[in-house]
């Protein structure tokens, strides 16, 4: 073979072998299937405030395992919350709970090794009144176990205070209705390291918080309270909390359920009407038998150079079926005793 044939043949080998391994790469890329990736579908976008559900549906090409993907709200947290997270046949399920807020929510579901995925939902506002009495049903708890979450929380917190230094109560606790404003406002909070550090409790009972809102994340902010026809604010006298924030249950005594309030009508220019909360039996006290608390409310007689700041009192029911006014006595022949009235967002 003369040198120049040989070269020449150098030449198609190499030229060969190229073309062979860039062939065997391209086929090679050919015939590799795409890796499986986790899909997500919606099938409600848009939902209304106030417990509205949308439902994603995650899959792959591939089977995938019954158990660790999480999901989890990512932005959007005061406006919609995970229900339920559930694997059926081949796919996971994810329910989307909207909350009292309209905004943009984003969920990330993830499922190792898969990459995570997300998706948007939007809640829109929603003013619908279904009991007509001028609470918006995004207020409402219509669940049972935000209904009895927020039956706990109240009454503890109203409980708590009646133990506690007068010189040590929230400022606006000076009369009936401004414990009542306390207590309802503070049982709708997220209970949290912060909160117990403010709220100057001893302890923070294992009571679950309510999932349809925490205060103030709702539309209307920091308004709580009716205070007329198409009107919420944060302020409200007991006459307020009678007529536009509660709905009557009976004169009985033995109708109530803890949190519902008992109101009174006494002839008295400057406070005709009283409350006082029925906390049933005490979360924080063994001992037998139902138990109201109220805060009396500045007296309007002078003792010494000084009026009254009034103060709180936990009586037994018992005890207060004998009171010995008997304007205060919880039987229905006392017509200043009006009898048993339920917060509207216990309506159900």
């Amino acid at each position: 073979m003369t040198r120049a044939v040989a070269i020449r043949f150098r030449k198609w080998a190499i030229f060969l072998l190229v073309a062979t391994a860039a062939t065997t790469a391209a086929f090679t890329l050919i015939s590799r299937e795409p890796e499986p990736h986790l899909q997500i579908q919606i099938d409600r976008p848009e939902i209304p405030a106030g417990g509205a559900v949308a439902r994603l549906t995650i899959r792959t090409s591939i089977p995938l395992q019954s158990s660790g993907l999480e999901a989890v709200v990512t932005e959007g947290a005061h406006s919609a919350r995970i229900a339920r997270t559930y694997f059926d046949t081949e796919s996971w399920h994810v329910t989307v709970q909207s909350k009292a807020l309209p905004g943009k929510v984003k969920v990330v579901a993830s499922l190792p090794p898969f990459a995570a995925v997300s998706a948007w939902v939007t809640v829109t506002a929603n003013d619908r009144d279904s009991a007509g009495d001028g609470t918006p049903d995004v207020l409402r708890l219509d669940d049972p176990a935000d209904n009895a979450a927020f039956r706990s929380w109240f009454t503890f917190l109203a409980e708590a205070q009646f133990f506690r230094e007068t010189s040590a109560l929230p400022r606006e606790i000076a009369d009936c209705a401004g414990l009542i404003r306390y207590a309802y406002r503070e049982a709708l909070r997220a209970h949290d390291g912060a909160w117990s550090k403010t709220a100057g409790l001893p302890l923070v009972p294992a009571i679950p918080a309510v999932r349809k809102y925490e205060y103030p994340f709702s539309p209307w902010g920091a308004g709580l309270f009716r205070t007329g026809p198409a009107t919420l604010a944060e302020f409200a006298d007991a006459g307020t909390l009678l007529r536009y924030n509660t709905h009557f249950v009976s004169r009985d005594i033995r109708q109530a359920r803890p949190a519902d309030l008992l109101f009174f009508h006494q002839e008295d220019a400057a406070m005709p009407y009283h409350s006082m909360i029925y906390l049933g039996p005490s979360q924080i006290e063994d001992s037998n038998g139902a138990y109201v608390v109220y805060h009396t409310g500045p007296s309007h007689e002078s003792q010494g150079a000084h009026e009254s700041q009034g103060e709180l009192r936990r009586p037994s029911v018992a005890e207060l079926q004998e009171h010995p006014d008997p304007a205060w006595r919880l039987k229905p022949e006392n017509s200043h005793y009006l009898g048993v009235y339920r917060w509207n967002i216990l309506w159900q």
